[in-house]
């Protein structure tokens, strides 16, 4: 019986991202919220939405330097970024889902 050899044999690209799925099938909540924010976010409006919302909060600096509770303002804003970020990162682990479900149908 042949060995397997790990100078030559091709490696698993997709290994890590299986064991992901395999993790969240216990967690159908997370895949429920990353559905909803693509489809309200993948389409015309929801995209022209998020653009703004880039725009108008997590592009420009919304803590005003010099002021008396300037630190405190940051982590509050980098909070509220965040919220705005999560939902990108749904958006597309999303995607990426619908990708690979493609890429296994065509197998």
């Amino acid at each position: 019986m042949n060995k397997p050899n790990p100078f030559i044999d091709q490696e698993d690209y997709f290994e890590g991202y299986r064991e992901s799925i395999a993790k969240l099938k216990n967690k159908p909540e997370a895949i429920e919220f990353d559905r909803l924010c693509y489809a309200v976010f993948e389409n015309r409006n929801g995209r022209e939405l998020m653009q703004e919302l880039e725009e108008r909060y997590l592009l420009p600096a919304l803590a005003a330097r010099g002021s008396k509770t300037y630190a405190d303002d940051l982590m509050f804003f980098e909070g509220f970024k965040d919220a705005f970020r999560h939902l990108k990162i749904c958006i597309h682990s999303h995607k990426q889902r619908i990708a690979m479900e493609l890429q296994q149908d065509d197998r």
